[in-house]
């Protein structure tokens, strides 16, 4: 979902949001694609006055990969204790392209634990037992928040034993139908299409979308392209196609 837009029908959900990152609770936020889940997590980081405790990550299935990822955003985050224990060179990824999945679970661990920090993992999918192992002992250190997103639960997969409780859930709902048309007058309005056929074009992607944002903006946003154009009439068919086949 394009994150330059205003978080709309969301109000509930982003004072949830706001209130785990300020707190350093953890969270789950689940939606399907294009629901907004990104959107909402930017929105409430952008709030706080500073993010020097968060670190933002997108999810990587392969371990080794997102211990990398994590290790990275220490270092650059200046993390006082992590770079104590690392002792990394000057050419930062070099040092990392040397690291072993056991050396880095090691100091990332420790230093967690002495400097704990809220973890965002932004789109979990299909979680294996030695990611669960991993996030489990930072999920249960003191001062230590995750907060994860995922298409539904099963995406979880074995970090699913993490996020158990729904009362730290966030089920991201469709848009209701004025929340639907008031983010497709602003894509309008965004992508410049109005002087296109919009209010027949309106009724096919409001149904379409079945309140799904990022599905709303998308529609939008190629009808933009010429390919999609015919005259003034916007050709809907394959450009229904194409969304479909980007949220999937």
């Amino acid at each position: 979902m394009d994150q330059a837009f205003p978080l709309i029908g969301r109000a509930k959900e982003y004072q949830h949001a706001l209130a785990a990152l300020q707190k350093r609770q953890s969270l789950l936020i689940l939606g399907p694609a294009g629901s907004g889940k990104s959107t909402l997590i930017a929105c409430a980081l952008a709030a706080l006055p500073k993010s020097d405790g968060i670190v933002l990550i997108q999810y990587s299935s392969v371990l080794h990969h997102l211990l990398i990822d994590l290790a990275r955003s220490l270092l650059k985050g200046g993390h006082r204790t992590f770079r104590r224990l690392a002792q990394p060179d000057n050419e930062t990824e070099r040092w990392l392209a040397h690291q072993t999945s056991i050396h880095l679970k090691g100091i990332l661990w420790e230093s967690l634990e002495a400097e704990p920090r809220v973890i965002v993992l932004d789109g979990v999918a299909s979680a294996a037992f030695p990611m669960y192992r991993f996030l489990q002992r930072l999920y249960f250190a003191k001062g230590m928040a995750l907060i994860a997103s995922a298409r539904d639960p099963v995406a979880l997969g074995a970090l699913a034993r993490l996020f158990w409780d729904p009362r730290n859930t966030i089920q991201l709902q469709p848009l209701h139908e004025g929340d639907a048309n008031r983010l497709f007058d602003l894509a309008v309005a965004r992508f410049g299409i109005g002087h296109l056929d919009i209010e027949e074009f309106r009724l096919k992607v409001i149904e379409a979308a079945k309140g799904n944002p990022g599905q709303i903006i998308e529609m939008c946003r190629l009808a933009s392209n010429p390919m999609y154009v015919s005259g003034r009439h916007i050709k809907f068919a394959p450009l229904r196609i194409d969304v479909l086949m980007k949220f999937l």
